[in-house]
C-alpha cells in the first residue's frame, strides 16, 4: 500500500494543491493529513493574499482518508485538547482575556497571539470539531499511529522543546500500547524529515530512505510555504521506503 502524508497546511491552498497533485502522481492508495489545516500568522507566513481556510478544509475532506487535529485546528474550532498533557483548562477558557490566559499558563502552552482567525463556514467549523486527536491506521500488515505531535501532547498544544531522545519515550510506550510499529507526526516543520528509533535520532533532507521494520517515529515536513522548505511524503508499507518530496 502507498500512503501519502501531509501536515501543517496553515491555510496555504496554493501549496496544498501542489502537494495533493504530486501525491496523486505517486499513485497513493490513501492520503493522511496530520493536522494544522488552519492557523495563519503574518509573522510566519507571507501568502496572506492567497490563503483560504475553507478551500483547504474542502480539499482535505475530498482527498484524505484519515485526518487528525492539530493545535491550530483546535484553537480555530474553540476547543481545548482532550489529550491535555497534564494542563488544566478553565471551563471559560476562550472567554478569558489574553492577559488572564497568559498568567494562568505561564508560558506552558501556545496562545496564538498573532493568529488571524479564519472566517470558516459552519460546516467546516463542525468538521474541525469532529476530528480525532490521533488515529491508528491499519494497512493490512502493520498498524501505524498518526498524530499531529507526540504523546501525551498529540495535538502539539504545549510550548515544549524536544531536546533529547528521551523526550520520545512516552510516545514509544503509547505506540506499543496500540500495537503500532510506526508513527508519523507533523508540527515541527522539518526541512525533510526526522527518524527516531532504537538506533537514535537522525535528520534527513528531501530524499528517499528505506526505514528499518522496527519501532520508528518519523517527523514530517510542512506543506505551508514558510521559513522552512515545504513538502509532503510518501510511504510504501510493502518495502518500508519513505520519500520526503519538496513541493
Amino acid at each position: 500500500m502507498i500512503l501519502g502524508l501531509i501536515s501543517d497546511i496553515h491555510e496555504d491552498i496554493v501549496s496544498l494543491r501542489k502537494a495533493i497533485d504530486r501525491l496523486d502522481k505517486e499513485k497513493c492508495d490513501r492520503i493522511l493529513c496530520l493536522g494544522d489545516i488552519i492557523g495563519f500568522s503574518p509573522l510566519y507566513y507571507s501568502y496572506a493574499d492567497t490563503r483560504d481556510a475553507n478551500a483547504c478544509i474542502d480539499l482535505i475532506r475530498q482527498s484524505c482518508t484519515h485526518v487528525v487535529a492539530g493545535n491550530h485546528d483546535l484553537f480555530s474550532a474553540g476547543l481545548v485538547p482532550r489529550n491535555n498533557a497534564g494542563i488544566t483548562y478553565p471551563e471559560d477558557w476562550f472567554a478569558l482575556p489574553l492577559s488572564d490566559r497568559m498568567k494562568l499558563m505561564e508560558g506552558q502552552i501556545w496562545l496564538y497571539e498573532s493568529e488571524i482567525l479564519p472566517l470558516l463556514t459552519s460546516e467546516n467549523t463542525e468538521y474541525l470539531r469532529s476530528l480525532p486527536e490521533s488515529a491508528v491506521v491499519e494497512t493490512g500488515g502493520h498498524n501505524i499511529f498518526v498524530s499531529h505531535f507526540m504523546y501525551p501532547d498529540v495535538t502539539g498544544s504545549l510550548r515544549k522543546r524536544i531536546d533529547d531522545i528521551c523526550d520520545y519515550r512516552e510516545h514509544f510506550w503509547h505506540m506499543r500500547k496500540n500495537n503500532c510499529i510506526l508513527s508519523f507526526s507533523g508540527h515541527m516543520h522539518k526541512e525533510g524529515f526526522e527518524v527516531v528509533n532504537g538506533s537514535g535520532y537522525q535528520e534527513f533532507g528531501f530524499r528517499k530512505k528505506r526505514i528499518r521494520p522496527t519501532e520508528t517515529f518519523i517527523g514530517l515536513p510542512a506543506v505551508a510555504s514558510g521559513r522552512n522548505k515545504s513538502g509532503a511524503a510518501v510511504f510504501n508499507t510493502g518495502n518500508f521506503e519513505f520519500n520526503a518530496i519538496r513541493i
